[in-house]
């Protein structure tokens, strides 16, 4: 298992905007990242949205999927309303942001991690020193560039979904 993540908005012809990270590897950049005031960590969050009886699980793949199911289904407003929800509660953030929500990267639901979050998070990454990240990282810093990269170019292009 890790984690998948896939910038929100990628414009046609460019590749996929796909970042992946080990359970251990985003444990690890999520301390990194926490130590250096990108995550932000003392915020309430709501509770997961109730699905509303009339629906079930297959109602909302429905939604989310059509090509898979070819018109076999009928969609059900409800499902529709409650997809919408979900989204919703997956792009959430503490406002103003001052880093990544970290529950965003304690499971591989599909969390919208924000351009807000994300430009929060590289200000504050930016008030460090090259050696201070350097020093945080054991020296290993080709990986995490490519990290602070992706997260520039997330920024631009609606933020990112962690699966």
């Amino acid at each position: 298992m890790g984690y998948d993540m896939y910038i929100a908005n990628v414009p046609e012809g460019e590749d996929s905007g796909y970042f992946r990270l080990n359970i251990w590897g985003m444990s690890r950049y999520a301390q990194i990242m926490e130590q250096l005031g990108m995550i932000a960590t003392d915020y309430p969050l709501a509770a997961w949205p109730e699905k509303p009886d009339c629906i079930d699980w297959e109602d909302v793949s429905a939604v989310r999927y059509p090509e898979d199911y070819e018109g076999d289904m009928p969609v059900k407003p409800e499902a529709v309303a409650y997809a919408k929800t979900i989204d919703e509660h997956r792009a959430w953030h503490p406002d103003p942001p001052f880093g990544i929500a970290l529950h965003k990267f304690g499971t591989n639901d599909g969390w919208l991690v924000t351009p807000e979050e994300i430009a929060a998070a590289l200000e504050s990454y930016r008030t460090h020193s090259a050696e201070e990240v350097k020093a945080l990282l054991g020296g290993n810093v080709d990986h995490w560039l490519k990290w602070i990269a992706y997260l520039e170019r997330a920024q631009r292009q609606g933020g990112f979904r962690v699966h």
